[in-house]
């Protein structure tokens, strides 16, 4: 009576799939932060997240932080920085996955995403529509970064709180970004896998 997404929710079958290795699967989406920042012009934005989480170690090879909303553009600057090795020796994940999981939004769709697929070899998949559990592992990752990184810094505002002054610029917030995810994220214990993603991987 409450349509089929609600039936779906409530009875459906839930295949939570696992990679076998390293670079099998990346999983890819976007969201905004849940902080304020000061953009060019001094006003205080909340800047975008668009992640690539490898699936088998849960570490993350690449990233891009922007006030630009989500686009193809996006997803390949972070998928450049997850393929090319990195100057920092701490931050060792690279390579070109098998297969790049998101959902079926028109970025990931797009031609733009389609060709870069087709020139490094690699599979396009997207979740069912209206299937938030196939994404199920960046939205963790997302979970993390709120409640581990941003909850820590200046500007940090949650749904409901507009009335925060941003104190950090972009650059810095991205520094910062970098810094915890390579010495903490990283390296620390993550409950699902039991270890830590950079030794997983």
């Amino acid at each position: 009576h409450e349509g089929p997404k609600a039936y779906k929710q409530a009875f459906g079958l839930l295949y939570r799939f696992e990679a076998e290795r390293p670079n099998e699967i990346w999983q890819s989406d976007h969201t905004p932060l849940d902080i304020f920042v000061l953009d060019d012009r001094q006003r205080s934005v909340k800047p975008w997240l668009t992640a690539i989480v490898d699936d088998y170690s849960r570490a993350v090879p690449g990233y891009f932080l922007s006030f630009m909303p989500p686009s193809s553009m996006r997803i390949a600057l972070a998928l450049r920085q997850a393929i090319w090795r990195k100057d920092d020796p701490d931050w060792t994940m690279c390579g070109i996955p098998e297969k790049f999981y998101s959902d079926c939004g028109s970025d990931f769709t797009s031609n733009h995403i389609d060709q870069v697929a087709i020139d490094l070899k690699f599979e396009t998949i997207q979740t069912e529509p209206n299937d938030p559990q196939g994404k199920g592992k960046c939205e963790r990752f997302f979970l993390t970064v709120n409640e581990m990184f941003l909850a820590t810094l200046p500007g940090y505002a949650p749904k409901g709180h507009s009335d925060v002054q941003a104190v950090l610029t972009l650059e810095q917030l991205e520094q910062r970004f970098k810094k915890w995810l390579v010495n903490e994220y990283l390296t620390r214990k993550h409950s699902e896998i039991n270890m830590a993603p950079k030794d997983r991987w």
